[in-house]
């Protein structure tokens, strides 16, 4: 009889964690993000308590929601078995990614709407930075680790350089490039920086910052065919269960094992941030 997997979790003498996943540019790959990171995670037997921050429409609850038996997602939620909800534009309901850590879980992750900045300066500082939301975190035992997605555009670098002057060394930054633009530096010109036609050089500065200045981490996450990830998030599929589906064919479902393997890699660097 194989022997039952134990659930691991960070050391109760170790710092707990708050993670989120963030850009203030929509469309850059955080819901995905988010469910391979906890996808992993809960299948190496880390217990994580998920969090869906766009309401009950968020792809993350979606995907990774607890269902009944025909189904359905549950209304209620246990988010370290599914994934809790809100909607962070809500007044009434933004204040559950700082109320959350009332439940002493030692690892949490919240997958934010784009354009988040906004409102979660409104949870504790009355729209005006981050102070006293970071300094509740820290007060209840809790260290805040930033996921800032990385795409072409500049919005999503100007999105982690308004981020590092709001929580600074106050956080962890980890910056993880979308691999679906591309996996050279020229693909990330503004995060990287480039060289104009003039000679004139841009860009870069907020990597520097990110990595030199910070000692913050990098991190490239592998990216799905488009039509095999389509129809996967079509059928809600999480990406464990895409990988054995008989409805996709041989061919996809080798490209999500692939998927899996070098995400896997590629989120071994955060281990010791999470306190794994």
């Amino acid at each position: 009889m194989a022997r039952a997997q134990q659930t691991r979790t960070p050391a109760a003498s170790r710092q707990k964690r708050v993670v989120l996943i963030t850009s203030e540019k929509g469309g850059v790959g955080k819901s995905v993000t988010a469910r391979t990171l906890i996808e992993h995670l809960r299948a190496g037997g880390t217990r994580v308590a998920a969090y869906d921050a766009d309401g009950g429409v968020g792809a993350l609850l979606r995907v990774l929601g607890s269902r009944n038996p025909d189904g359905e997602l549950l209304a209620e939620q246990d988010p370290a078995a599914g994934v809790g909800y809100y909607n962070i534009r809500a007044d009434d309901e933004r204040p559950t990614l700082l109320n959350c850590v009332a439940s002493g879980e030692p690892l949490i992750v919240h997958d934010l709407a784009g354009g988040n900045l906004a409102d979660l300066a409104r949870i504790s500082d009355m729209g005006e930075g981050l102070d006293d939301l970071l300094a509740a975190f820290t007060g209840q035992g809790y260290r805040l680790i930033v996921l800032h997605l990385i795409s072409a555009e500049v919005a999503a670098t100007q999105s982690v350089a308004r981020w590092l002057e709001l929580a600074g060394d106050r956080a962890d930054h980890v910056a993880i490039r979308n691999t679906r633009w591309g996996k050279s530096t020229s693909d990330f010109p503004f995060w990287h920086g480039y060289v104009d036609g003039r000679g004139e050089s841009h860009g870069g500065k907020v990597r520097r910052r990110l990595l030199d200045e910070l000692g913050g981490l990098e991190i490239s996450l592998p990216a799905l065919p488009p039509g095999t990830f389509a129809k996967i998030d079509a059928d809600a599929l999480p990406f464990r269960v895409a990988a054995d589906a008989p409805r996709l064919t041989i061919a996809e479902r080798s490209h999500v094992a692939r998927y899996l393997r070098e995400s896997a890699v590629a989120f071994e660097p955060l281990r010791p941030l999470l306190g794994l």
